[in-house]
C-alpha cells in the first residue's frame, strides 16, 4: 500500500472558506476610510523613519571615514545598508503585498 492509496482512503473535508473573499465594506464606508487612513499614516511614518536612518547611517559613515575608524565605518555602513533595504521594502510594500495575494490567493 503506497502513501497515495492511504491518502485516497482518508475521508475528505470540504474547505469552509472556499469562495469567500475578504470584504471590509460590510463594516461601512466610514470604517473602510478609517483603516485605510491608519495604514497610510503608519506606512508614511515608517518611510520617514527609514529615510532618517539612512541619512544618519551615511553621516556616520562619513564621520568614521574621516576619522579613520574602520570598525565604526563598518557599523555605520551596516546601519545605512539595512535602512536602505527597509526603505526599498517600504516603498514597494503595495507591490509586495499584491504579489503575495496574487500568488497565494
Amino acid at each position: 500500500m503506497t502513501l497515495t492509496d492511504v491518502l485516497a482512503s482518508l475521508p475528505t473535508i470540504d474547505n469552509p472558506l472556499n469562495g469567500i473573499l475578504p470584504n471590509f465594506s460590510i463594516f461601512g464606508v466610514e470604517f473602510t476610510a478609517l483603516w485605510q487612513k491608519l495604514v497610510a499614516g503608519i506606512w508614511a511614518v515608517g518611510i520617514i523613519l527609514a529615510i532618517v536612518f539612512v541619512a544618519v547611517g551615511v553621516t556616520q559613515m562619513a564621520g568614521a571615514s574621516s576619522s579613520g575608524n574602520p570598525a565604526a565605518y563598518k557599523d555605520a555602513r551596516t546601519q545605512a545598508m539595512w535602512a536602505g533595504i527597509s526603505l526599498g521594502i517600504l516603498a514597494a510594500l503595495s507591490v509586495i503585498v499584491g504579489a503575495i495575494l496574487a500568488f497565494f490567493g
